[in-house]
């Protein structure tokens, strides 16, 4: 059974908008929806039966050290992450002053004055007094209470955005941790192929001095040799500028690396992937969405609301006297009590605008996290596909390096022993040479596609 998503945020019940007036009601703009599928298309029954219920953190399941210290590290330093959460604590702060809205405000003050009257040269007069004030508007139609949702609704999408924002961290420092591996593999892969090829172009250099080898085969052996070492300062820039990549995002300046590259990592075989419609509840950003669209239904009822009567009381009193001394003598103390009624009456179409500008906010959330939703269902799936694609070429190109070595050998020796052509060596060397680098290169994208389906699942990063 398929179910459909009406992003529409109901109506008034939820907003709190009617009250139960019925000339008060808004009616929230409505979408097309979004329809969920019963299950992802490139998932296994096995995948789709299991909850994502991860280790959390996440990152833990490739059972590397360095990558667990430096994603906690990224988490504690980072700087986009340290104002994510300054805005969480900004977003707390705006509710308690939401709240606020449905208690009064006192205000007091305290006043000396004199005055020289002209036709009274030596007369001066003073007055005194000491009042205090109080103001509430009357949350009738439910100000206070919209406002509330709005601020909180603010908040939660605060929170899920640092959520999103942690996630998204340490999604890109696992990758650019594994690129980091990839490159300081490939050195190695690089580094040990020259000194092969440099010790064959030796020898040939020897045989060619005693005539047992031409000057092209001597000339092809030394572009072999120039064509390793021309890669070596290109994996090591680029290992380099991972490095200094990595130290940016874990909050640290420019240093690198000093542990050695751990290449035994934990490839999962399986990860329960759930079906779409834990998405909702499990995605950071959608979660964000989700109360970004809340608070905008509750901004469009307070919009519409701005139309209705306000009902302000206010209240004074004090103490007043011509003379300091008499200030607290006698009886001086007065009060005032006022409740009036003000509605707007015409101010050219600017409040009955406002209140459409907010319901077109309202729809433009509700479109937002319809695509949002849509885009976590695509990352998924894309995820899923990468994964396995990704596994069987690894798998293929494993079996391939291991035939291109077996024949690098097997032509070298029978070069040397005078029984092939040094173009069989080259041609051996070559796809030797390039398919170890296509297999890190493969291997390392299959990492990083179980990093993107974590992601787009949602994945816990822990406390």
């Amino acid at each position: 059974m398929k179910i459909f998503v009406r992003l529409s945020l109901l109506a008034i019940t939820l907003v709190g908008v009617g009250f139960g007036l019925g000339s008060c009601s808004v009616t929230l703009p409505q979408t097309s929806g979004v329809e969920i599928p019963d299950s992802y298309i490139f998932a296994t029954p096995a995948e789709s039966d299991t909850y994502p219920d991860y280790i959390e953190p996440w990152w833990e399941v490739f059972g590397d050290t360095t990558l667990n210290r430096l994603i906690t590290t990224a988490l504690a330093n980072n700087r986009n992450l340290a104002v994510a959460v300054s805005r969480v604590e900004q977003a707390r702060e705006q509710i308690a002053i939401a709240r606020a809205a449905y208690l009064p405000s006192f205000a007091g003050s305290a006043e000396a004055g004199a005055t020289y009257p002209k036709n009274k040269p030596h007369y001066i007069g003073q007055a005194y007094s000491i009042g205090a004030t109080m103001s509430w508007e009357i949350p009738l139609f439910g100000n206070a209470r919209l406002t509330e949702e709005a601020q909180i609704n603010n908040y939660l999408a605060t929170e899920w955005g640092y959520r999103a924002t942690m996630l998204s961290l340490s999604a890109q420092v696992a990758t650019t941790y594994f690129e980091w591996l990839q490159y300081a593999r490939s050195l190695e892969i690089v580094r040990r192929s020259y000194a092969l090829r440099l010790e064959a172009q030796q020898k040939i250099d020897s045989l060619h001095t005693y005539g047992f080898a031409s000057g092209v085969d001597l000339e092809q052996a030394r572009s072999l040799t120039a064509t390793a070492a021309a890669d070596i300062p290109a994996y090591e820039r680029s290992l380099v500028q991972t490095n200094l990549a990595l130290n940016s995002l874990i909050g640290a300046p420019p240093a690198l690396i000093a542990t050695a590259p751990q290449w035994e990592i934990y490839i999962p075989e399986e990860v329960g992937v759930g079906i779409p419609s834990d998405l909702l509840e499990r995605r950071p950003d959608l979660m964000e969405a989700w109360h970004t669209m809340n608070a905008a239904a509750a901004n469009a009822g307070l919009a519409r609301l701005d139309r209705l009567p306000s009902i302000p009381l206010t209240a004074s009193g004090g103490i007043a006297s011509s003379a300091l001394r008499e200030l607290f003598k006698g009886n001086p103390f007065s009060w005032s009590a006022t409740l009036s009624v003000t509605e707007p009456i015409f101010n050219f179409g600017r409040l009955r605008r406002a209140e459409r500008i907010a319901l077109e906010d309202y729809r433009q959330a509700a479109l937002s996290y319809e695509q949002t939703f849509l885009s976590a269902l695509s990352e998924v799936e894309n995820a899923l596909v990468a994964i396995k694609s990704y596994g069987a070429q690894t798998q293929w190109m494993e079996s391939i390096v291991e035939s291109n070595r077996k024949v690098s050998q097997l032509t070298d020796r029978l070069y040397f022993d005078g029984m092939s052509d040094y173009l069989n060596v080259i041609e051996a060397e070559r796809s030797f040479y390039s398919s170890q680098l296509q297999y890190i290169s493969l291997l390392t994208a299959q990492l990083s596609s179980y990093v993107d389906l974590y992601r787009a699942l949602g994945s816990g990063v822990g406390e």
